[in-house]
């Protein structure tokens, strides 16, 4: 059973959904701003429906790199196009709720995750691409709809960073070259580690996050359940303990 439900929220892009949202909640946290909730709502079902659409459309040249998840859509068609077609009709509900200027920053990400498929066969350019839409959505989207959007560069990356170790991970899965890079990534992420303990102040809170991705990176495995469910699990849960951190810090 748990089993199961693990497999339902990785193969159905829910633990990312979770992980976006937790990003966007710290950012709101980190801005002393009042958290918009109709905006998560935006966060978690547009991002549901970018990762099933994009799943979706590459079923057939995903069965080599992952069956797992090919074989789960396969199984479960009316599931996935139930809670696809659901988290569009609430992604419309909230950009009209939140207003038409949105749309330009929104639509966006939006149109570049459906041809995402293009890019996929250059790891870094793909990584940097999901790294820059998750920042966009996640961190600028948030600061946007706040008056006090301090020190929102410095921030992005930082979160930047680890959201790009996750990123160039999933793509080098099956490169021969991918234990090598893995390496070089968790260099970063403990780089990562360092910018953060300096910059101190607000900053420590997102601490969790980056030693939790770099927990996961020092076991790389060539594993499709690695990347769907041991990498994006440990961010998702590193990034809700940094929520919990930074609001002792701002006690």
């Amino acid at each position: 059973m748990f089993v199961r439900l693990i497999e339902v929220l990785a193969y159905t892009g829910i633990i990312a959904a979770m992980l976006a949202v937790s990003i966007a909640i710290f950012t709101f946290l980190f801005l002393d701003s009042g958290i918009n909730y109709i905006l998560l709502v935006l966060i978690f079902c547009g991002t549901l429906v970018i990762y099933n659409l994009d799943h979706l459309k590459d079923i057939n040249s995903d069965r080599t790199t992952n069956p797992l998840r090919v074989n789960f859509i396969i199984k479960n068609k009316r599931l996935i196009y139930l809670i696809t077609g659901l988290s569009m009709f609430l992604s419309i509900l909230a950009v009209y709720y939140l207003g038409i200027k949105l749309i330009p920053i929104i639509v966006v990400p939006f149109f570049l995750g459906l041809i995402h498929r293009i890019i996929k066969n250059s790891p870094l350019v793909s990584a940097i691409y999901i790294t820059l839409s998750w920042l966009m959505i996640t961190v600028y989207l948030p600061a946007f709809l706040t008056d006090n959007p301090k020190e929102i560069i410095i921030l992005s990356i930082v979160v930047g960073i680890f959201l790009f170790c996750n990123a160039y991970a999933s793509s080098i899965r099956q490169k021969f070259y991918a234990k090598k890079y893995a390496r070089y990534l968790l260099y970063l992420s403990l780089l990562n580690l360092l910018i953060i303990i300096v910059l101190r102040g607000s900053y420590i809170g997102i601490l969790p996050a980056s030693i939790f991705t770099t927990m996961a990176l020092t076991n790389y495995m060539d594993d499709e359940n690695y990347e769907l469910i041991l990498l994006d699990g440990m961010q998702l849960l590193g990034t809700v303990l940094s929520i919990l951190f930074l609001i002792l810090i701002k006690l």
